[in-house]
């Protein structure tokens, strides 16, 4: 469907309408990741942001109010999703930076010769620890969606065949994990 038609089937996707939507995600969703990566400098980032918008979207769609375009308002609501992410992801560095003083983490540096790349994968490794141990703690289908999404890369439409559920409830499966993950994580920090 072009692009022009969006704005169209704006009104059956606020009916429920799963078809609608998934005309509005398939015509939007690369356009969207190839804005949101060249905020964010990372293709699965962009992705990850990309689909929590359109997750979120269709969660709240009863309440959303857009006035313009439909894609005007994709294109914002990435943006500012991105923004949002990196401002996030900045803070999250400051926090385990500001555990240790200057002074400490320069004798630490030339004492054990550690460098940024080194210090990143230790983020990360203590990260996807944390977020395996998270889903670990998630209700049977909820877990095995995400690890089907995330692990296996299916894709909702792959994942609402195998396991016989509606590609809806896949999203809203794959929502509520990310929120959970998201707000395990930033209690710890």
């Amino acid at each position: 469907m072009l692009l022009e038609n969006l704005d169209k089937i704006w009104y059956e996707i606020k009916r429920g309408s799963e078809k609608a939507f998934y005309i509005l995600y398939t015509s939007l969703f690369p356009l969207l990741v190839n804005c949101v990566r060249q905020i964010v400098k990372d293709l699965h980032l962009a992705e990850d942001i990309v689909q929590e918008v359109f997750i979120k979207l269709w969660c709240e769609r009863e309440s959303v109010n857009i006035t313009g375009s439909v894609q005007a308002y994709m294109y914002k609501t990435a943006h500012h999703a991105s923004i949002n992410k990196l401002q996030h992801l900045s803070t999250a560095k400051n926090k385990v930076n500001r555990t240790v003083s200057e002074e400490e983490w320069q004798f630490i540096r030339d004492t054990y010769q550690v460098d940024d790349f080194v210090t990143g994968n230790i983020e990360r490794d203590e990260t996807d620890r944390l977020i395996r141990q998270v889903i670990a703690g998630l209700p049977e289908k909820c877990r095995e969606v995400f690890m089907l999404s995330r692990y296996e890369y299916l894709t909702n439409e792959e994942i609402a065949q195998r396991m016989n559920i509606s590609v809806n409830t896949v999203r809203a499966h794959i929502y509520h994990a990310i929120e959970v993950i998201r707000g395990k994580i930033d209690v710890r920090k």
